[in-house]
């Protein structure tokens, strides 16, 4: 007994010391610092804490916005995945209490006259001091009622890691559909500036349709009359057949963008109401970016990525737990007999066990080596999935910031120039009717002015959009 009573700890200390050695711990990298501020010198608040709706002033994309919200398919599943991670969680916090469960059953087993268990039945129910009522049965009725439970004490943190891991992958799972809120608004917004500048541009086109016809017309009047010839008169007509055919195409893809819309949506096609490019919102004062700081408070992925950062760390910390003994307690109580009218009402009919195990893992060392530095290795991964993302955000924002710049003074050139060609025509026009310009000039002119209006409405288009990347680039739209 001397020596069972030094035994027992001496073996306790050897699982728990050859745990310690087989689970190092993993050193942390080191995350890569954002820079205190942007390349542009700025301290105002980033307009990602504004709200979408205060952001986009336009009650036909509100609608849109909203619809897609409460119908993307897209959308709809990372919710459900939050109700998945939901119940893991739950069930993790579980984890931690004892599994207990009910018991009842019953069973009837008849014992050979020339077996063991018969023979000796029949020699105690012949036994003087037997009472009649504990006499055995035969065939012998077995019922028992109670509970029974097992209980795994959590000394080393396992399941208050596995608790952790859940917790983080729950609010990991809410910045994931944070950041799919992100990216449909965008998309919705983006797909809607695509098409109402597709409506300005067929606007253009149908007007320009018209002066083309009428300069048509004029040249094969001034055939009639012997001032032009027939070369003039195919110029024109060509000139016209190919704008027709531009305007089919614009049409075409109008078509394209609401399906488009719809299919963000989650609904089947109809009517888009919308409004127009030339009353659509832009942000007034570009740099209201906030400082790169900012990202991490409002970019869902970002947020995202953090969240990963503890769900690998409890990863880790339970896998570790995995090379130290565990300690188990089990038992039941509850009643037993082979008559069920004495099974509640005889006290002497209660049962009951108590137990406690120590268990610590020996030939499957390898096994949980496997698992501990593969959770090592998605941890190294996560940081390294951090970093990228931070550092991925800081230069989009960045490249959008540079972008909506360029465009702005691409803009203030391209409206110059389209006044200039508009200019033109209406001289080209007027000389081509009096003989001073010829059919050549004033298909140039036409061409030119078109191209440039059209060029005009696309750097508007892309303009608008590129406030709504900057908006998505610095976190906002989830609000």
């Amino acid at each position: 007994m001397r020596l069972i009573k030094y035994i027992f700890p001496l073996t306790v200390a050897i699982f728990i010391l050859a745990g310690c050695k087989s689970s190092r711990e993993l050193t942390d990298n080191k995350v890569l610092t954002l820079p205190e501020y942007y390349e542009t010198a700025d301290t105002l608040p980033s307009i990602a804490g504004k709200d979408w709706r205060m952001f986009f002033d336009d009650p036909f994309l509100h609608r849109l916005i909203d619809t897609a919200f409460v119908h993307n398919q897209d959308l709809q599943k990372t919710l459900e995945n939050i109700n998945i991670s939901r119940a893991r969680l739950k069930a993790a916090k579980l984890g931690q209490l004892p599994d207990i469960s009910a018991v009842a059953g019953a069973g009837v087993r008849r014992f050979g006259d020339y077996t063991m268990d018969g023979i000796g039945n029949t020699d105690t129910n012949l036994s003087e001091t037997l009472p009649v009522d504990k006499r055995l049965p035969n065939p012998y009725t077995d019922i028992i009622i109670g509970a029974e439970f097992n209980w795994e004490i959590d000394i080393w943190g396992r399941y208050a890691n596995q608790r952790r891991a859940a917790a983080a992958r729950f609010m990991a799972s809410q910045e994931m559909a944070n950041h799919i809120r992100s990216w449909l608004l965008a998309e919705v917004a983006f797909q809607y500036y695509e098409l109402i500048s597709l409506d300005r541009e067929i606007e253009v086109l149908e007007n320009n349709i018209k002066y083309q016809s009428m300069a048509f017309e004029l040249s094969k009047d001034l055939k009639n009359s012997g001032k032009e010839n027939q070369l003039a008169v195919d110029q024109f007509e060509a000139q016209l057949l190919n704008s027709k055919a531009l305007l089919i195409f614009k049409k075409r893809e109008i078509r394209t963008v609401e399906l488009n819309i719809s299919e963000l949506m989650g609904v089947y096609p109809d009517k888009i109401e919308r409004g127009n490019i030339a009353k659509a919102d832009r942000l007034p004062e570009i740099m209201e970016i906030g400082v790169p700081a900012d990202l991490l408070r409002y970019r869902p992925d970002i947020r995202n990525a953090e969240k990963e950062l503890i769900v690998n760390k409890a990863d880790v910390e339970a896998a570790r737990a995995a090379f130290f003994p565990s300690f188990r307690l089990s038992g039941m109580a509850g009643f037993n007999a082979f008559n069920f009218a004495r099974l509640f009402l005889n006290p002497a009919s209660s049962v009951y066990q108590l137990g406690a195990g120590l268990t610590a893992p020996l030939f499957n060392r390898g096994q949980i080596r496997a698992a501990y530095e593969s959770a090592g290795a998605s941890q190294r991964i996560a940081y390294l999935d951090y970093e990228q993302t931070v550092l991925q955000s800081y230069l989009e924002v960045l490249d959008m910031v540079n972008v909506y710049t360029t465009l702005e003074e691409q803009l203030v050139l391209k409206e110059q120039e389209v006044a200039v060609q508009k200019r033109s025509v209406e001289n080209s026009n007027t000389m081509f009717s009096v003989g001073y310009a010829n059919y050549l000039e004033v298909i140039n002119s036409q061409s030119r002015a078109l191209m440039a209006e059209l060029e005009y409405i696309e750097l508007k288009r892309d303009q608008l959009q590129s406030v709504v990347s900057l908006y998505r680039s610095l976190g906002g739209g989830w609000l």
